[in-house]
């Protein structure tokens, strides 16, 4: 094709057709123009169809991630959302005037739950520092997506601050409140165990009514309290993320 179009100058020019020449000449240069473009747009649709495949990937392992987060979130806001129930009645049983010291010592807490949410973002933040994440042309689900670290940091912040007053607690009770052990040769178990348990009502009896303690109580159940507000918050972007990654999924009939 060269040698033809090199032949066909050499010949018009060797006529002294040197219209025709520039002419011809104006006609190759549109026709190299126009191989120059198609290359080029096949070099861009195949570039496509490897962002595409990428995106494809990454969607569906965001999917995967999402979902494995969120079971242990689900598990974790069930326990708070119990202990902050637990909590406020135990709240209003030693804050109520009319109930004697004797059944308010009697009162029992449960364990303050401390799992803490173990996310892993691994997928979401691969594309968002490779700048991947720019790939997705739902602009929904990236601003979702984008948003979604803060999210979870939030979280963590306050879960640093439920840490620090479990600590406090803790060492505020660690002087009054004792748990005797008995020791494994000792035959009267049942004596002991009784003993112990009127020992700690009777310590109970000397807190219960005190500010200090309250102000730990109302305090634990005002973490809760947002703790609950923030899984409420999670949990419907996450709704709004999974939804639009299953519609992109399916509408990209990705397998």
């Amino acid at each position: 094709m060269i040698k033809f179009f090199r032949k066909t100058r050499f010949n018009l020019m060797e006529k002294n057709k040197t219209g025709k020449y520039f002419k011809y000449a104006i006609g190759e240069i549109i026709l190299v123009v126009i191989g120059i473009l198609i290359a080029l747009q096949i070099n861009n649709w195949n570039e496509e169809r490897k962002e595409d495949k990428a995106e494809d990937k990454a969607l569906v392992a965001l999917k995967n991630e999402f979902e494995k987060n969120i079971k242990l979130l689900q598990f974790i806001c069930e326990q708070r959302s119990m202990s902050e129930a637990d909590k406020r009645a135990y709240y209003d049983l030693i804050t109520n005037d009319t109930i004697p010291i004797e059944t308010k010592a009697k009162g029992k807490i449960k364990g303050f739950f401390g799992g803490s949410w173990a996310v892993q973002n691994t997928v979401l933040n691969g594309l968002v520092n490779s700048g991947k994440i720019d790939n997705i042309k739902n602009d929904t689900l990236k601003m979702l997506l984008t948003e979604w670290p803060n999210r979870v940091q939030r979280w963590n912040d306050e879960e640093d601050k439920w840490y620090i007053l479990k600590q406090k607690f803790k060492d505020y009770l660690r002087p009054i409140k004792r748990i005797s052990i008995p020791r494994s040769d000792n035959k009267n178990w049942e004596n002991i165990l009784e003993n112990d348990v009127n020992e700690d009502e009777s310590r109970m009896a000397s807190i219960v009514n005190e500010l200090e303690y309250q102000n730990f109580i109302s305090a634990y159940i005002r973490r809760l309290y947002i703790q609950s507000m923030q899984c409420d918050k999670l949990m419907e972007d996450y709704n709004k993320i999974i939804n639009s990654l299953n519609i992109e999924i399916k509408t990209r009939k990705i397998n």
